[in-house]
């Protein structure tokens, strides 16, 4: 009786540790530096505030997964819809090595910092479990939305749904009451 329990408890502190170690929307995003393809180092500190205030969109890929594929051009244009200078979209190839991302990914067709995570570090720290998978970090990072998959029919509606809120936010504007006086009767 004692083994199954504690067969039990090794079986689910794992799931309990996963689970307490969680990225949240609405919480603060893990922070990260990754090599870029180009052979840069990219940070992410450097691009939210008070240094780069900027929302980061980031996109977990591998070369090899189809609607990874099909996403990228609408993630691009995406972006490209709101103002300069304040989204960054972050293309995060997870797993693989530097030449295959070379032979198979055209970084040309893309402005944007295509990083390498071959070792899976920062997929596991935003718990990717699939391909594509979407993080939007506002500017002051705090995650605000988290999607994996891609659906044909909703492209990237949701993350757009996302990025709106964040770029409508204005500031809640209080009107002055006006002060009635107490009359007497």
């Amino acid at each position: 009786m004692k083994i199954i329990k504690y067969l039990a408890l090794a079986l689910l502190l794992p799931a309990a540790l996963w689970a307490q170690d969680s990225v949240k929307v609405g919480q603060p995003a893990p922070t990260f530096f990754l090599p870029a393809l180009d052979g840069s180092k990219f940070f992410l500190s450097e691009h939210l505030a008070p240094q780069g205030k900027k929302t980061v969109v980031l996109d977990f890929f591998t070369t090899w997964c189809g609607p990874c594929k099909k996403e990228l051009p609408l993630l691009d244009a995406l972006v490209k819809k709101y103002p300069p200078d304040s989204v960054l979209l972050v293309l995060i190839d997870v797993g693989e090595k530097r030449d295959t991302v070379l032979a198979n990914f055209n970084s040309a067709a893309y402005p944007w910092p295509v990083l390498l995570d071959q070792f899976n570090a920062i997929s596991g720290k935003y718990k990717v479990i699939s391909f594509p998978s979407l993080f939007i970090i506002d500017n002051g990072g705090v995650l605000r939305y988290a999607g994996t998959g891609f659906d044909e029919k909703l492209g990237v509606s949701e993350a757009k749904k996302a990025l709106d809120k964040i770029f409508n936010k204005k500031p809640v504007k209080v009107k002055k009451s006006k002060r009635v006086k107490n009359v007497s009767q």
